[in-house]
């Protein structure tokens, strides 16, 4: 898997209106590793799937609790110092947290093992973003996926 066109998408894909605080909802509400769900619309998009998600939340796991989550929390501490020195930290944190994340898409794109996702490019995303695995009903996870797949570019670029 190609890591740099993986981040590339993410880019673009998180960048589009709306997406990002959707996002963002979804994983203060429930936990939802925004990376793995980018992956998966990647993957998607692609026709391919992944064989097991439960094998990729395990690759990453450790690097998520302790790398990204630290990093996260300890910029979102900062959020309401206003003094230069420490605004001046928690920005460098943003970036540290996105070379995080950027990581964090190089051992998923290093742990897949993929399968046709059957022509449905939404299937990865749907069977991540489930009531089985978040504390979520199916209409919320069903009003999330609506609004995220109408975000999606007909094919990678």
């Amino acid at each position: 898997m190609d890591a740099k066109a993986l981040w590339k998408f993410t880019v673009a894909f998180y960048g589009r209106p709306g997406v990002a605080p959707m996002c963002l909802s979804l994983q203060e509400k429930c936990g939802l590793d925004v990376n793995l769900l980018l992956f998966l619309a990647w993957l998607g998009l692609q026709d391919k799937a992944p064989h097991s998600i439960s094998a990729l939340e395990n690759a990453v796991r450790a690097w998520r609790e302790n790398v990204i989550s630290p990093l996260r929390t300890t910029r979102r501490y900062l959020r309401d110092d206003s003094s230069v020195g420490v605004q001046a930290l928690r920005e460098q944190l943003k970036k540290d947290e996105l070379v995080g994340e950027r990581i964090e898409q190089e051992l998923l794109c290093a742990a897949v093992e993929t399968i046709p996702a059957n022509q449905d490019k939404t299937a990865p995303m749907r069977a991540y973003l489930s009531p089985t695995r978040f504390d979520l009903t199916q209409d919320e996870c069903n009003e999330a996926l609506r609004f995220l797949i109408a975000k999606l570019p007909p094919r990678l670029e």
